[in-house]
């Protein structure tokens, strides 16, 4: 029934002949073909024979995308596979926008916390339990040791460097080169800091437990800027606008912050529990580690859920 259902909606759209220019140019023939399928009963929900099932032969690739109405966003699939990094899970993976899981690293005991993309074979994954962040190629299985520490969060940079921060209570952000070279170190240090990011700028952005965030400036390598107010803070990204995006854990909720006010202009609960992760996508969206509801989900602006993957176990990241 569901393979119908699916079938029904992309015929739809196959039958119009119309292009995504149309669709995003001319919102009444979008909604009319959404009230259409909406009318036929057409919309896309996850049941119990929709689980993921992870078993010592692998995974049975059963993330779904789950759509309801009023969304019916099918047509709005990312264009990028997703990856997350699963906590009780003990798994590392890269699932692809229907929801098929392509790769998959898990180890019994093992916790990984940052994920990070390098290039299409390659990606970085921080390993807690082992004290180490590696390099992974996925096609041939390699991982190469990049660093001898627990690290946590976890950022290419722009110029191809590694940002990360030190797993301790007395932690520091640091700038690494891909052979593991310590490129730069904070001078502050902070307790058990958990998200970082690099500012256009240069500049560098950390959260930390002490539920403030932080701004660094790479010169000086001093704190420049800061905002309390948090309640365990976890992830933090400079925005296209230059706002900030916040995912603050413990107070249930994501924030977009103004830094030069410092007052928060936007704010998501959406029943959320304990978000992990908050990263803006390209296209404005906001992908969101809903860690203790299980699930990664996609936001538009109008904070419509419009990609979700779940029964996932307490996902620490997702990127894309």
């Amino acid at each position: 029934m569901e393979i119908t259902k699916t079938i029904l909606i992309l015929s739809m759209f196959i039958y119009t002949g119309l292009s995504t220019d149309v669709y995003k140019n001319n919102s009444s023939i979008t909604e009319n073909i959404f009230h259409e399928i909406a009318r036929r009963g057409a919309w896309h929900e996850a049941d119990n024979h929709e689980k993921s099932i992870i078993s010592n032969e692998g995974t049975i690739p059963i993330y779904h995308q789950i759509v309801t109405a009023p969304n019916l966003m099918y047509y709005f699939l990312p264009k990028e596979n997703t990856y997350v990094t699963d906590d009780m899970g003990m798994a590392a993976m890269e699932i692809d926008p229907l929801g098929n899981v392509v790769w998959e690293k898990k180890l019994q005991g093992q916790t990984y916390f940052g994920i990070a993309p390098l290039n299409k074979d390659e990606l970085l994954l921080s390993l807690l339990n082992y004290n180490q962040l590696v390099k992974i190629n996925k096609r041939t299985g390699e991982e190469t040791t990049i660093l001898n520490q627990a690290v946590r969060d976890v950022q290419v940079t722009s110029d191809g460097d590694i940002l990360t921060v030190e797993n301790s209570e007395t932690s520091k952000v640091i700038l690494l080169s891909q052979t593991g070279k310590i490129i730069w170190a904070s001078k502050p240090t902070f307790l058990y800091p958990r998200g970082v990011w690099r500012k256009t700028d240069g500049n560098i952005l950390v959260v930390d437990f002490n539920h403030k965030a932080y701004e660094i400036d790479y010169k000086s390598k001093e704190i420049i800027w800061e905002i309390g107010g948090f309640n365990h803070p976890s992830s933090i990204q400079e925005m296209k606008n230059k706002n900030y995006l916040i995912a603050d854990e413990h107070n249930n909720r994501v924030v977009e912050v103004n830094p030069s006010n410092k007052e928060i202009v936007r704010e998501y609960h959406g029943g959320l529990l304990s978000p992990n992760s908050a990263r803006e996508l390209s296209n404005g969206d906001w992908l969101i580690s809903d860690s203790d509801n299980h699930r990664v989900i996609q936001i538009n602006r109008l904070f419509n859920i419009v990609w979700e993957l779940s029964n996932l176990n307490n996902p620490n990241r997702a990127v894309r």
